[in-house]
């Protein structure tokens, strides 16, 4: 620890033991003095602190609340669906039963215990807060009960009685905020624990506080009782932020909670330090959290959007206030979206890498992150992008409630437009995403050679070099998620490891060993090599050092978009003597799969359907390869996936197994489509080449790697180098790629030779001439005739 870390523990701690004191001492609740102050304008006699509300704080909450009568018609003309939802959900909720993480309609009772795992039934004990360790093998999952006590139901049964009028639906969620303050007195137990769970309840609070407002059951009494554990749990916050403990979505979401208090309540006197701080620290995380090309830095994708999210809720509350935040915030939450609509599926769906917190900063209408439209939606009226419209493919009921209905017209203004590019470079991070275009059914590819994030990587997950597959509509590779984080260790780590991912496992180990919940052992992070973006192509180039019982053996992949149809995934092991290598596939568990394979010549091919898409899969080892599809299998765990906190279901993978002398390769073809491909292996003149042919359309496409160096001969080819693919018609040559190259022949020809390594080589070839690029100097050189051997140079 560094010492100003060791300065603030230690302050932290002598708060703990002072405010121990305080608790075990029964001191009598505080007064309403401050609320007394607030209610009433100096020097008068005591007003009514709902007046205050009435007339100031509700001015500076989001529009939406202010404008009730423009708000409740917006919904009534526009979007009536949305009315009927409300109603729906408020009725479940009158009825005690709710939905939160993956669980759905779950029963609270006819009168909730909110210290109370609705799930596992278990009953947290009532003690100082401080006293809880959730770590070391609590006796149930916290992330439950800590979810049902974000409160983020109340907000919705709030927003029924905004926009009907009905007095039922405000009675009830204000029945439920007293009962909790009935069970749930300063400093006593499991609901005090994290600043974070405190943090959300009390956004939670506050917009059910400004949707009741208008409610004649929001009385006087009621609302001061509510202010005065809302300020204490604020307070509790300021007290106690995740500085050091877990300075990541924590510590953002603290921030976030009391800027927002913070400008609500400057008539409170420490209102003005919860502002002060919560700014202070959202603008510096914003430097610490989020790379220079805008993923947040825990490489999670839903903590990325969970991230993003508390920015979108306090820049949309500082522009209404007209607080000046840096412009490096907005920039960098600009660079958060970017992100979003590239790793946004065709679905509007988002591949969950990393861990899964399974909740959301406010959830008034979607529940998570498996789809963040709706951020998009408003981050294109905040931003003017017409992209970001293009993604969020309409405008989302959230993007009502942040931003009000004058958000509308500016949403409606904007021309929804798809990015130029199709694919986007992450390198800094590590992410890399390609697809074949914007449609519906258009296929999208990610590919992840980052590391473990900041800090501990405690939300990371060993995936370096996996990569996700999306098409026809449908997930067909899928990165499994992550079930839960608590009193499942088995299952823990089996959804962070390596085996869990669509990687490579050497030897049997994971790349990285896992350590307690949220920590590793060791860490092995994936290294970017080379990107070569080209205009038919895009060629990523990455690799990991992963050390096995047998020594270290680098894990090398490179994955070769040949745009628009399918992809080439080359996967290359260097070091020394015999090693076990395990490639996984995992599918979605509606895939359905048909596995051939010939182990002999090392050839395994996959076919997977989902309805009317497929995905085609054909590997071609430099050994004897084996082939299997597992499925729900627990001794060893394989074959599972989760699509939210809490779930867990049975889900296919195919697992080819090499056992093989380093060096050794394997090539894939990743072919997306209806219609199933032909793809052979070639006899090369070494058995240190891996060749084959796929069909595309009215070519024929030839990938041929190099295992090890030397001149390889292939049909009327002749070649040295790393990686060759060439694009035939009838048997003549039309295209050629070359990575790493020293030269090529072609019916004896030399299209090009070096004696250095030249890092790429196109060549696009026609009856009477060549043209070729070189990625040494970038020159071209144009070869008009053939015959007569003149050449141009470019």
């Amino acid at each position: 620890m560094s010492s100003p870390e060791i300065a603030h523990r230690l302050r932290e701690q002598y708060r703990r033991q002072s405010d121990r004191f305080r608790f075990r001492g029964d001191a009598a609740p505080d007064d309403d003095l401050e609320l007394d102050a607030l209610a009433s304008p100096a020097g008068h006699a005591r007003g009514s602190l709902k007046t205050y509300f009435q007339d100031a704080p509700t001015h500076r909450f989001y529009s939406s609340t202010e404008n009730r009568d423009a708000t409740v018609s917006f919904i009534g003309h526009r979007h009536p669906e949305w009315l009927d939802k409300i109603i729906e959900e408020a009725e479940a909720l009158c009825a005690h039963r709710v939905n939160f993480l993956s669980y759905r309609d779950i029963p609270l009772g006819a009168s909730i215990n909110w210290h109370r795992d609705p799930i596992s039934g278990f009953d947290w004990p009532r003690r100082y807060y401080a006293d809880y360790d959730l770590l070391q093998a609590p006796p149930a999952d916290a992330k439950v009960i800590h979810e049902l006590n974000r409160h983020q139901h109340l907000p919705r049964l709030a927003k029924a009685f905004f926009v009907t009028g009905d007095e039922v639906y405000a009675r009830e969620a204000i029945a439920q905020i007293e009962s909790w303050i009935d069970q749930n007195p300063k400093w006593l137990g499991i609901n005090w624990q994290s600043s974070l769970e405190l943090a959300v309840r009390c956004i939670s609070w506050m917009w059910a506080i400004f949707l009741l407002l208008p409610s004649e059951s929001l009385d006087e009494t009621r609302l001061r009782r509510i202010c005065r554990s809302l300020f204490a749990q604020l307070d509790h916050v300021y007290r106690y932020p995740s500085v050091y403990t877990s300075p990541n979505t924590h510590l953002i979401g603290e921030a976030a909670a009391l800027f927002t208090a913070g400008v609500l309540f400057p008539e409170l006197p420490r209102a003005n330090n919860w502002r002060d701080f919560g700014a202070a620290t959202l603008i510096d995380e914003m430097q610490k959290q989020v790379s220079s090309d805008g993923v947040y830095g825990e490489l999670s994708s839903y903590y990325h959007c969970y991230a993003a999210d508390f920015y979108l809720h306090v820049l949309t509350l500082a522009r209404r206030n007209r607080i000046q935040l840096p412009e490096t915030v907005w920039n960098g939450l600009s660079g958060m979206l970017d992100f979003v609509v590239y790793l946004t599926r065709p679905d509007g769906t988002i591949p969950l890498f990393g861990d899964d917190d399974g909740g959301r900063v406010l959830a008034l209408d979607a529940l998570d992150y498996t789809c963040f439209r709706d951020g998009l939606s408003t981050g294109s009226v905040l931003f003017g992008r017409p992209d970001y419209k293009f993604q969020a493919r309409g405008f989302r009921e959230e993007s009502l409630w942040l931003l009000g209905a004058d958000a509308w017209p500016i949403f409606d203004s904007l021309a929804a437009q798809p990015p130029a590019e199709p694919c986007r470079a992450f390198a800094r991070s590590g992410y890399f995403i390609q697809r074949s275009g914007w449609g519906a059914h258009d296929t999208h590819v990610t590919f992840d050679c980052g590391g473990l994030g900041i800090g501990s990587g405690g939300h990371s997950h060993a995936d370096a070099l996996s990569l996700t597959v999306f098409s026809g509509g449908h997930e067909f590779l899928i990165d499994p998620g992550t079930s839960v984080y608590n009193c499942a260790r088995e299952w823990r780590r089996y959804f962070r490891s390596t085996a869990a991912h669509n990687t490579v496992v050497i030897d049997g180990k994971d790349q990285s060993e896992p350590g307690d919940t949220f920590r590793w052992k060791t860490k092995t992070p994936g290294h970017l090599r080379t990107h070569l973006p080209l205009a038919e192509s895009d060629y990523i180039d990455a690799d990991t050092g992963t050390t096995s019982a047998r020594g270290v053996v680098p894990h090398r992949r490179r994955i070769v978009h040949i745009k628009p149809n399918y992809w080439i995934v080359l996967d290359a092991f260097d070091g020394m003597g015999e090693h076990d290598f395990d490639f996984f596939f995992h599918f979605a568990s509606k895939a359905q799969l048909a596995v051939m394979s010939d182990e002999k010549r090392g050839e395994v091919e996959c076919r997977a359907r989902i309805e009317d898409a497929g995905l085609q899969l054909c590997m071609f080892g430099s050994d004897v390869v084996s082939a299997e599809v597992l499925c729900g299998q627990t001794n060893p765990i394989q074959g599972w996936a989760s699509t939210g906190y809490g779930d867990r279901h049975a889900s296919p993978v195919l697992k080819a197994s090499m056992r093989a002398k380093a060096p050794a390769a394997m090539m894939s073809f990743l072919v997306p489509g209806k219609q199933s491909v032909r793809a052979r292996r070639f006899k090369a003149n070494s058995s240190h080449t891996i060749a084959a042919a796929i069909r595309d359309g009215e070519y024929d496409d030839i990938a041929v790697v190099a295992v090890e160096d030397g001149d390889m001969q292939l049909l009327d080819y002749s070649m040295r180098g790393e990686f060759f693919w060439l694009r035939t018609e009838n048997t003549s040559l039309h295209r050629l790629l070359a990575v790493n190259a020293y030269s090529f022949r072609y019916r004896g020809e030399t299209i090009f030779e070096s004696s250095e390594m030249i890092p790429y080589v196109q060549a696009y070839i026609w009856d009477n001439g060549i043209l070729i690029e070189r990625g040494d100097d970038e020159r071209k050189v144009y070869v008009r005739d053939l015959r007569d051997r003149q050449l141009q140079h470019g």
